[in-house]
């Protein structure tokens, strides 16, 4: 029997945001040092953070979050995730261990990995947040194989149908690795015939096609896929955007009736004349930082309608998962008591985001 523990936002206040993405708790082996144990993972974890980091305290609790843990999870990080001060949904199985993963890193610059899960995975599907504040969030995101995510979103249309909510949400949806073959193309048609925001990162784009970019990147390649996407599976008329998560290169956003734009990565890599990358010192891990993208994307697209300009927030946010291993810390500013995130704020990072592509135009 689950047990169910929900902080809930004020009547006035709506949710903006909510994932249904997973929380695990990764064990993680590096080549030469200790293995860290019950790190915060999980998309619904990194997705949910991109999108806390641009609601600060007072506004908090326009963010959703639902959890689904084991008799395992462990307290201490229960409260810390608590601390964010998020609409929190804990939901509870006594006879279930929580999710967890195994994240075994092959090399030093943590550019090869492998990952697996070891315990059943406790999803978070659209009942769960039946009676909750979250069933009316205006943004919903979820990382699926094609045939879960059109379930899915049918399933969450109706029961908000049910449940009076007449108005639809807009849907971000990511694309499970696995199912990014060709032979699933006219399924993800199907799917974005469904969401506001296709993002598959610029390796499962190139998957889709049966093309490999793991040992090198056709800019170009990518920009050509993306169109066809785009033309296949949002019509002509018919908002929405594909926007591809393309780590060091930054982002790439299509959208009718002529958008293509690529927004540059926060931190920047830089390439030799021998032909080797090195990674910004600031980044330290890249787990996570997409699906933290799409949480700040979310946010963004809803205070600026912009397909692009919700790109710089996306931007932002996944330079805050990059700087450690896990989640990054939450804090106040001594002098200014304003919160921060790694000692720094989300809404002054992006301020000197947007400066820098202004000087650069």
């Amino acid at each position: 029997m689950e047990s169910v523990d929900t902080t809930s936002a004020p009547q006035q206040l709506r949710i903006k945001f909510a994932s249904l993405g997973l929380v695990v708790l990764d064990e993680i082996h590096f080549p030469s040092k200790a293995t860290q144990k019950d790190v915060v993972g999980g998309s619904g974890s990194y997705a949910t953070l991109g999108a806390r980091l641009f609601q600060p305290a007072s506004k908090s609790l326009c963010i959703g979050w639902t959890i689904r843990a084991g008799s395992d999870f462990p307290t201490p990080i229960r409260f810390n995730l608590e601390s964010w001060n998020t609409t929190f949904q804990f939901i509870e199985d006594p006879s279930q261990m929580t999710t967890r993963g195994c994240l075994e890193y092959l090399d030093e610059s943590h550019d090869s990995k492998r990952f697996n899960y070891i315990t059943p995975i406790l999803g978070v599907r659209p009942e769960h947040l039946r009676g909750t504040p979250l069933l009316d969030s205006s943004i919903f995101h979820l990382l699926a194989e094609p045939e879960e995510a059109i379930t899915t979103i049918r399933d969450l249309l109706e029961l908000r149908s049910q449940s009076g909510i007449d108005h639809r949400p807009l849907v971000i949806w990511e694309p499970r690795p696995s199912s990014c073959v060709p032979s699933n193309l006219k399924s993800f048609y199907q799917v974005m015939a469904l969401v506001d925001v296709f993002s598959p990162n610029h390796i499962e784009l190139g998957a889709c096609f049966g093309h490999s970019f793991i040992e090198g990147v056709d800019l170009n390649l990518v920009e050509r896929l993306a169109t066809t996407m785009l033309e296949s599976g949002f019509q002509e008329g018919r908002e929405g955007a594909i926007v591809i998560r393309a780590a060091e290169h930054g982002s790439l956003v299509v959208a009718h009736p002529s958008t293509q734009i690529w927004c540059p990565a926060f931190y920047q890599s830089t390439k030799h004349d021998s032909g080797v990358t090195v990674h910004h010192p600031k980044i330290i891990d890249p787990t996570g930082a997409g699906n933290a993208f799409l949480g700040g994307y979310a946010i963004g697209l809803q205070e600026t309608s912009d397909f692009v300009q919700a790109a710089w927030y996306g931007t932002v946010a996944a330079s805050f998962a990059l700087e450690q291993i896990g989640l990054p810390v939450l804090d106040k500013d001594i002098c200014s008591g304003e919160e921060v995130w790694n000692g720094c704020g989300a809404i002054q990072r992006l301020k000197d985001y947007e400066s820098r592509l202004k000087e650069t135009k």
